[in-house]
């Protein structure tokens, strides 16, 4: 069974079962979600679905059951589909409609085999379907995608899964003495986020002495930075500043064995 979401109410697309593009995902290699890392091209995150989230599923795999009553989608819905949704058992894929996906009044020129000619079709009301879905749960605890910012709106209280700093955490960051704001500043997500690796790594704690002394060595060799350092305290006066301090503090400025050149990274994940 096919169905749709249109505003908040869900629909069912009759006749509708054999659409190939919404098909269950080839998934070879997947990794954890982390929001800081980038996928290769046939690479997919994941999230495992706890207890807690489980209404995350469960508001779209209820429409599936037999008990349920779903009405299919009038002519007059089908402009404000924005979800798309299939289930294989227990299994369900999902594909996000978005404006640019719509068609509507197009004039579409396609090469017809059989007349060995090309012909002009208008498409009235009509919706793209993309070969790959979004959204792949796969009838256990998780869900797999791309892109989360596609797929952020879809699901409630997906956020969880997207580690940032809260406001505890902030504090507590600003209240270390070897770091000055010098302005008061909106942190921005990247910012936050880098804040949660920090707060979550027991090895680095910024009251240490040792890591003060080795942050300011460390300073001293990429000195190029839109941070300052004024008698052993280092200046956070924007967002582009702490950018720069938290890339030093987790160790995303770094020398090229190779090349000797200084290198900056936008992530870096623990070998060992």
């Amino acid at each position: 069974m096919i169905l749709v979401k249109i505003g908040t109410s869900i629909r069912k697309l009759d006749k509708s079962d054999d659409i190939p593009e919404l098909n269950v995902p080839n998934i070879d290699s997947c990794k954890l979600f982390n929001p800081e890392e980038i996928l290769e091209e046939d690479e997919w995150f994941y999230i495992v679905i706890d207890e807690e989230h489980t209404s995350m599923i469960t508001d779209y795999s209820k429409y599936f059951s037999s008990t349920c009553s779903t009405n299919g989608v009038t002519k007059s819905e089908f402009s404000e589909i924005n979800l798309i949704f299939k289930n294989f058992n227990q299994e369900i894929v999902f594909q996000k409609i978005t404006k640019s996906k719509r068609m509507v009044d197009k004039s579409i020129l396609s090469w017809r085999a059989g007349k060995r000619k090309a012909e002009r079709t208008v498409i009235e009301d009509g919706i793209e379907l993309k070969s790959e879905c979004d959204a792949y749960f796969d009838g256990i605890n998780k869900l797999y995608f791309k892109n989360f910012r596609t797929i952020n709106g879809l699901f409630k209280n997906i956020d969880d899964y997207y580690r940032v700093a809260n406001s505890i955490e902030i504090d507590n960051f600003k209240q270390f003495d070897i770091i000055k704001f010098t302005s008061d500043f909106e942190i921005k997500t990247n910012n936050l986020r880098m804040l949660a690796l920090l707060a979550d790594d027991e090895d680095l704690d910024l009251s240490d002495n040792s890591l003060k002394s080795t942050l300011l060595t460390s300073y001293s060799k990429y000195p190029q930075q839109e941070f300052k350092e004024e008698n052993g305290v280092f200046i956070i006066s924007s967002n582009k500043s702490l950018t720069c301090f938290l890339k030093l503090v987790l160790g995303r400025l770094y020398t090229n064995p190779i090349t000797q050149h200084q290198m900056e990274a936008n992530y870096a994940k623990k070998l060992n």
